[in-house]
């Protein structure tokens, strides 16, 4: 059972990040925050990991994605992440936890999840980008790219050379096992866009 303080602080934060998460392009705005919330805790639950740092690090991992002080929006996130978090009264454990998984959460920093935290908040994030979902996301973040459907630098090329891959990188059964499923629809889709294809 969550506390009222517990809840309190929660939607501090979520009010919070929604001021980020306007500035942000659509495939990574505070819905992707949230459904990144939900496979988290989903996956948290089933690995037992600590659900507030999970929740927490989901909510807040892409505020810093536009506007980056640092050299990667992961390192930003994670850094104004710590900042909120104080703000809002959490501990300075949890806030350290928060900030690790956030700043692994993506490769391009050269961070590797250590934490079961910090491992969770990475798969979670990739179930986002899989699935029905993960198409809309892709198509979303292609038109803000200005990329065509297929070819060179496409939504398609995307798929192939990033979200195809993300299998072989997950950290937790629990995430490969719903990521089976999805990954089978888009690769699903792409065959049958090649048949309807001139």
């Amino acid at each position: 059972m969550v506390s009222e303080t517990a809840q309190d602080h929660l939607q501090q934060v979520v009010h919070i990040a929604r001021g980020f998460y306007a500035r942000k392009d659509r495939a990574h705005d505070l819905e992707h925050a949230l459904r990144v919330r939900e496979w988290g805790i989903k996956l948290a639950m089933a690995e037992g990991a600590d659900v507030t740092v999970v929740e927490l690090a989901a909510l807040l991992h892409d505020i810093g994605r536009s506007g980056a002080v640092e050299k990667t929006h992961a390192e930003s996130s994670a850094g104004l992440a710590v900042n909120i978090l104080r703000k809002a009264g959490y501990s300075e454990e949890i806030i350290i936890k928060v900030k690790k998984a956030i700043i692994a959460h993506s490769r391009e920093a050269g961070y590797e999840p250590e934490t079961l935290e910090a491992k969770i908040l990475y798969d979670a994030d990739k179930l986002d980008f899989v699935g029905a979902i993960g198409l809309g996301r892709l198509f979303t973040l292609g038109g803000v790219k200005g990329w065509p459907l297929i070819g060179e630098n496409s939504c398609e090329s995307f798929y192939q050379e990033k979200i195809r891959g993300y299998h072989e990188h997950l950290f937790t059964k629990s995430a490969l096992t719903l990521f089976k499923p999805l990954f089978h629809y888009m690769e699903e889709f792409w065959q049958e866009l090649h048949t309807e294809t001139i």
